[in-house]
């Protein structure tokens, strides 16, 4: 079954009364992530389901579960940042 870019979604969802939060996901790249957590900590992350059709359900702990916001950088901080960096290609 082909599912369109936006039916491909991530749902994160927790309650206040447990300490777990599920999370089911198309996203390639979060299935491989959790699936290495998976292995490295049994204890905390868990496969929970797979739904046949490409997403998968996990189980982990609540607080992994982070929002962090992009840097923002005043003009002044690109331009050092650009400078390095075509620094580092030319010596590189």
């Amino acid at each position: 079954m082909y599912l369109s870019k936006q039916e491909q979604e991530t749902i994160i969802t927790y309650n206040e009364a447990e300490q777990t939060a599920e999370v089911f996901t198309y996203r390639p790249s979060l299935m491989r992530q959790l699936d290495v957590l998976c292995i490295e900590r049994p204890d905390a992350a868990k496969h929970a389901r797979d739904n046949g059709n490409g997403g998968k359900t996990y189980i982990i702990p609540k607080n992994w579960v982070k929002i962090r916001p992009t840097r923002i950088l005043s003009q002044a901080q690109r331009d050092v940042l650009a400078r390095l960096n075509q620094n580092a290609k030319k010596t590189g």
